[in-house]
C-alpha cells in the first residue's frame, strides 16, 4: 500500500447525516437546533478539503453534550508521536452543520506502528476527549448543550427512506412508534370510499384519529366554564350596541354594485337565464327537472365576497357570516396610483357591515330545501371595511339546550380585521323573538370589548388557536397572541387595549396568511410570507423549533391545515395543490391540480374532503389520504361547479362567434339544427350588460400530479408557455366548509362578481 493512500485513508471523511441531505443542509442553521444523532463514519477515497476551509474551536473546551461517537481511524502508516497540543480538534464548515471532531495528528502522520507506547497513550487520551459532535454552524458558536437536553428532537427526515413499502414511508411522515401510526391507519381505513366528495351518511362524519377525545372534552368544558364564569359579562360591559331600523341600516349595506345581475343556470344543453336583484336568491334545483338530491342556494349579494365563515353549531339552525366587498364613500384612486398601499396603512373609517345567514336543517343533518335562507342579523359599524374574520372553533354557550330556555340565541365569538388597522372580537347574539319571525336584526356596535391597534403596523391574517386563544400576524412580519381566559386581557379595556403574552418577529416580512395545527396539534403554526417561502413554528419553544418550506415563485394567498393527513395545504406556482406534514415540513406532496392559479383552499376537522377554488372560477374537490399515505395512487378529482364572468358587450356578435364552448353554450341559445342560430336570436338586453354562468354536472378524473409545464417535449421551445388571464370577477374568493359534526357535508363558495352558492354537497 502507497504512503499516499494510506494517508487517504487515515484522513476520515466526515459522517453524513440521515438526516440532513447536501440540498436540506440550511435546515439546521439555527443556533439552537438539534443535532441528528450518531452517525457511521463514512470512508471516502477522494481528497481531503484544504486546510483553509476548516474552522477550528478551541481545543480545550470539551462540549457539554449527551451524545458519543466512536471515531473509526484507519491504524496503517509511520510517524513520530506528539504532544497533546498537536492535536487539534477541527470541524469543517461544509454542506453539513453538524460535525463530528476529527483527531489528525500534525505533519501528515497518522497513529500506528512506529509510534512510541507513550506517545500512543497521548493520541488516545486526545481522541476520546475530542470524539463527541460538535454542532458547528455558519458564521461559528455551538450550541451543544440546548441540544443534547432534547436527543429526541429532530426536524423530520430529510429523504424518504430508499428501501421499503407503505410502512416505511408512513413512519418517514408520522413516525416510528405504534401509537404514532395508529391514527392514519385509522384514518384511512375509515375514508377508504371516499374518492372526492363527501359521502352522505352519518358515518361518513367524525371527529379525526389524531384528536383525543378527553382533550377535546376538555377544552369543551374550559371554554364554556371560562364563557359562563367571567367572558359573557366581560363582552356584555365592553361591546356597546343599539338596534336600528331598515331605513337607518341602508348605508350600512351600500356597495358600488349594479342593481341585479343576469345569471346563465341550469343543463349544460339548455341553460335557463335567471334575473338575481341584489339580495335575492334562487334554489340550485330550480333550472333542472330532477330536484330530489339538490340541495343549495344561489344568492347574488352584489359586490365581491370578501369571506365567509360557517360558525360552530350543533343546534338545527347553521349560520354563515358573509361581508361583501366595501368601500370609503368618494372618488376612488385607480389602481396602481394609491398614494398609500391598503396592503400596508389603514383606511380611514367609514361605515360597513356583515351579514349572518340562517339556514335550516333537517333531522339527519341534512340542508333542509323547504326552509327559506333569511337573513337573521346585520352587524353595522364604522370601522371600516371586514376584510378577514373567524368564528371561535368552539361555541362557548351551550346550544345544546332548547331555545325556549334561552333569552337569547348566542351564536358565537367573530374576531375580525377591519381596514382602520384594528382587530376586534365580537360577541354576537340574537334576541329570542327573532328566530320566530322573518326580519332581519339589524344591530349597530360602536365599541367591541376586545378592540386591539398595532403600533406602526396593520394586522393581516388571523386564526383561533383553541377556544380562547386567538393569533394575529401582521405586515411587519411580527405574531401577537392574546388569551381571553387571562384577567388581564380585559381589565384595561377602558384605558389601555390588552396587551398579548406572546408578541416576536417571526418573520422579516409580510405575514400573508395564518395557520394553526388545532385541533390535535394547536402548539403548531404556519406562515406564508412574501419572500416566497413557508415557515412552521412550535409556540412551546418557537425559537428553537422551526423550520422553512421550498421557496416559492408566486405569493401564497391561501393556506389551510389537513387534520386527516396533519398537514399544512396550499397551492404554488404550478396550479397544484401541495402538502407540508409536520415531520416534512420542506418537502412538497402534491395532491390536486389546477387549471388557473389557486385562489381558496378549504379543509374540514370532521371529514378528508379539499375544496380548491381557482381564478378560473372552477371549485374541485378530492381527498388526499390515499395519495399521502401511498404514493403510487393518482387521486380523484371532480368538479364541484365552474363559474365564469363577462363584461357586457358593445359590438353585436355574428352567428359565427356563438358557438359552444368547453363548458357548454355562451348563451341561452337553441343550438339545435332546426334553430337558426343568427344575430336576430340574442336579445339586445342580454348583450349590454354584464353575465355570469354557471356549470355542473362534470365527471370524477385523474388529472395525475405530474403538470403540462414539466414536459420535456416542447412543440415549439421557441416560444415560451402561454398564460390565460380571466376575469377578475370569474374568481373564487371565499371557500368554507361547515365545521359542525353533524353538518361537514355543507359547504360555501363565494365568487368576485357577488354570487354566493350554498350548498350541501355530500354524494
Amino acid at each position: 500500500m502507497s504512503e499516499d493512500t494510506s494517508r487517504r485513508q487515515s484522513r476520515v471523511k466526515q459522517p453524513k447525516s440521515y438526516r440532513v441531505e447536501d440540498e436540506y443542509s440550511f435546515l439546521d442553521e439555527d443556533n439552537d437546533s438539534a443535532p441528528s444523532g450518531k452517525h457511521t463514519p463514512n470512508y471516502d477515497d477522494d481528497e481531503p478539503q484544504e486546510d483553509g476551509e476548516d474552522f477550528i474551536p478551541d481545543a480545550e473546551e470539551e462540549p457539554e453534550d449527551d451524545f458519543d461517537e466512536e471515531i473509526v481511524e484507519d491504524s496503517s502508516g509511520s510517524g513520530e508521536g506528539d504532544s497533546d497540543e498537536d492535536y487539534p480538534a477541527r470541524g469543517r464548515l461544509g454542506s453539513q452543520d453538524l460535525e463530528i471532531t476529527e483527531v489528525r495528528p500534525k505533519h501528515g502522520l497518522t497513529a500506528g506502528a512506529g509510534k512510541s507506547k507513550e506517545a500512543q497513550g497521548l493520541y488516545h487520551a486526545a481522541q476520546n476527549r475530542v470524539k463527541r459532535p460538535i454542532h458547528l454552524t455558519r458564521g461559528g458558536g455551538t450550541s451543544a448543550k440546548a441540544a443534547g437536553a432534547t436527543p429526541l428532537r429532530t426536524r423530520g427526515v430529510a429523504d424518504f427512506t430508499k428501501i421499503g413499502g407503505q410502512e416505511v414511508r408512513l413512519k418517514d411522515l408520522y413516525g416510528p412508534r405504534n401509537k404514532d401510526l395508529k391514527p392514519i391507519l385509522l384514518t384511512r381505513d375509515y375514508w377508504l370510499k371516499q374518492e372526492t366528495l363527501p359521502i352522505r351518511s352519518p358515518s361518513s362524519l367524525r371527529q379525526s384519529f389524531f384528536e383525543s377525545p378527553e382533550t377535546r372534552e376538555r377544552e369543551l368544558v374550559t371554554t364554556r366554564k371560562w364563557y359562563a364564569n367571567s367572558g359573557q359579562e366581560a363582552f356584555a360591559r365592553g361591546q356597546t350596541s343599539r338596534i336600528l331600523t331598515a331605513a337607518e341600516s341602508e348605508i350600512y349595506m351600500a356597495n358600488c354594485a349594479a342593481n341585479s345581475l343576469n345569471v346563465l343556470f341550469g343543463p349544460i344543453n339548455s341553460p335557463q337565464l335567471y334575473t338575481l336583484k341584489q339580495g335575492s336568491y334562487i334554489h340550485t334545483a330550480e333550472p333542472f327537472a330532477e330536484k330530489k338530491n339538490r340541495r343549495g342556494w344561489l344568492f347574488n349579494l352584489g359586490s365581491r365576497i370578501q369571506d365567509a365563515q360557517w360558525a360552530s353549531s350543533e343546534t338545527s339552525t347553521q349560520y354563515l357570516a358573509v361581508a361583501v366587498e366595501q368601500k370609503a364613500p368618494g372618488p376612488q384612486p385607480k389602481p396602481m396610483e394609491n398614494p398609500k398601499a391598503p396592503a400596508f396603512s389603514a383606511t380611514k373609517p367609514f361605515t360597513a357591515s356583515i351579514q349572518i345567514w340562517g339556514f335550516g336543517a333537517d333531522e339527519n343533518g341534512w340542508l333542509d330545501s323547504s326552509q327559506q335562507p333569511r337573513l337573521r342579523l346585520v352587524i353595522c359599524t364604522d370601522w371600516g371595511a371586514p376584510k378577514q374574520f373567524k368564528w371561535c372553533p368552539i361555541s362557548p354557550s351551550d346550544d345544546l339546550r332548547p331555545a325556549n330556555e334561552l333569552d337569547k340565541v348566542h351564536i358565537g365569538l367573530l374576531a375580525g380585521i377591519w381596514s382602520d388597522g384594528r382587530v376586534r372580537i365580537l360577541d354576537v347574539s340574537l334576541p329570542k323573538s327573532q328566530t320566530h319571525t322573518s326580519d332581519t336584526h339589524y344591530l349597530h356596535i360602536s365599541q367591541a370589548a376586545f378592540d386591539v391597534p398595532f403600533p406602526q403596523t396593520i394586522p393581516s391574517c388571523l386564526r383561533w388557536l383553541s377556544g380562547t386563544t386567538l393569533a394575529v400576524g401582521t405586515a411587519i412580519g411580527t405574531l401577537a397572541i392574546w388569551t381571553l381566559s387571562r384577567p388581564e386581557t380585559f381589565t384595561s379595556m377602558n384605558s389601555k387595549p390588552p396587551r398579548p403574552w406572546f408578541y416576536q418577529q417571526i418573520s422579516e416580512t409580510y405575514i400573508i396568511t395564518l395557520a394553526s395545527g388545532w385541533p390535535s396539534q394547536p402548539h403548531i403554526i404556519s406562515i406564508t410570507t412574501a419572500d416566497g417561502f413557508a415557515r412552521m413554528f412550535d409556540l412551546r419553544t418557537p425559537s428553537s423549533d422551526n423550520t422553512a418550506s421550498i421557496r416559492g415563485r408566486t405569493l401564497c394567498i391561501t393556506h389551510e391545515w389537513h387534520e386527516q393527513t396533519q398537514s399544512f395545504i396550499a397551492p404554488d406556482e404550478h396550479y397544484m395543490l401541495k402538502h407540508n406534514p409536520i415531520r416534512r415540513y420542506y418537502h412538497n406532496l402534491y395532491t390536486m391540480r389546477a387549471s388557473s392559479s389557486i385562489t381558496r383552499v378549504s379543509s374540514s376537522p370532521v371529514q378528508p374532503a379539499i375544496l380548491m377554488g381557482g381564478a378560473d372560477g372552477r371549485v374541485e374537490a378530492s381527498n388526499p389520504i390515499g395519495r399521502i399515505t401511498n404514493y403510487k395512487i393518482i387521486p380523484w378529482q371532480q368538479t364541484w361547479f365552474a363559474h365564469e364572468w363577462r363584461g357586457p358587450v358593445k359590438d353585436k356578435p355574428s352567428s359565427q362567434d356563438v358557438e359552444m364552448s368547453e363548458g357548454g353554450p355562451v348563451g341561452e341559445v337553441d343550438t339545435s339544427e332546426e334553430q337558426d342560430t343568427g344575430t336576430n336570436d340574442i336579445p339586445e338586453l342580454f348583450l349590454s350588460q354584464p353575465l355570469a354562468r354557471i356549470t355542473e354536472g362534470y365527471k370524477a378524473f385523474q388529472p395525475g400530479i405530474q403538470h403540462s409545464v414539466f414536459s420535456k417535449r416542447v412543440a415549439n421551445p421557441e416560444v415560451g408557455k402561454g398564460i390565460t388571464i380571466f376575469e377578475e370577477a370569474s374568481a373564487i374568493t371565499a371557500l368554507a366548509w361547515n365545521p359542525s359534526l353533524k353538518f361537514g357535508t355543507w359547504a360555501v363558495a363565494g365568487m368576485g362578481d357577488g354570487l354566493l352558492r350554498v350548498e350541501d354537497i355530500g354524494v
